[in-house]
């Protein structure tokens, strides 16, 4: 990890799963970190883990929250370096033609329009050079199957970071999106818990395990320092080679 002393850093979604390994990682490397959730209890418990300085209620779902979620990160830390934006649901796991589609549009509402809500927020406020790194998916490169919900959702979240990398090209803000395989978290625990799936998910990946913690904090501390302000517009999978 890259040292981030003196840094000031909003990470959506930050409470658990990569969210909060990322938090833990950069509060390591001396940053100020603000971390956003839904849910009240997480949200005190990543600061009492050690997780952030700053924490947040908020659902991105909510557009007016998560542009309010920024501003307030903004202020309680008197400025704004990168954001990470990470919050994200799961999908329906189920064939596309059983697809609930009032479901599939609370899926889009927080990985999509939340994210884009939340990069709206940052370009008002993030100083200058400023970086923004979303959480997409390596569903985002190579579907899986039953996940027509999420795979869309994420591929729509890479192109937000993409179009947002060239609407901002001469804005000083570094816009790139990471797409990871399968990490530990609230999201993934049913699927790597069970010895089954497990196996079956591990056949899928040439390096043939599970990324970790400090993988995936690596990869997003470096872009959120954007000291290398040519790389804009990636959509960088980390995922053991299994986008291939």
């Amino acid at each position: 990890m890259c040292d981030h002393q003196g840094r000031k850093y909003l990470i959506t979604g930050g409470t658990s799963g990569i969210g909060a390994y990322v938090a833990k990682a950069l509060t390591s490397a001396g940053a100020t970190v603000t971390v956003t959730g839904r849910d009240e209890g997480r949200v005190a418990e990543a600061i009492r883990a050690g997780l952030a300085e700053f924490s947040l209620v908020c659902d991105v779902s909510d557009t007016r929250a998560a542009k309010q979620g920024v501003y307030a990160a903004c202020e309680q830390m008197d400025g704004l370096d990168a954001v990470f934006a990470n919050a994200g649901g799961d999908g329906q796991a189920l064939p596309a033609q059983e697809l609930d589609l009032d479901c599939f549009a609370d899926v889009l509402a927080t990985n999509v329009i939340g994210i884009l809500a939340t990069c709206q927020a940052a370009f008002q406020v993030l100083n200058r050079p400023g970086a923004i790194v979303v959480n997409s998916s390596v569903n985002a490169l190579r579907p899986e199957k039953n996940f027509a919900d999420y795979n869309a959702s994420k591929a729509a979240s890479l192109s937000i970071a993409q179009s947002l990398a060239l609407d901002w090209a001469d804005e000083r803000i570094t816009v790139n999106a990471v797409c990871p395989g399968y990490f530990r978290s609230r999201m993934t625990e049913s699927y790597l818990d069970d010895p089954k799936t497990a196996g079956e998910l591990l056949a899928r990946i040439p390096q043939g395990r599970f990324g970790s913690a400090d993988e995936i904090a690596s990869l997003v501390g470096f872009l959120m320092l954007g000291s290398v302000p040519f790389l804009a517009g990636a959509g960088i999978p980390i995922a053991g080679a299994s986008h291939l």
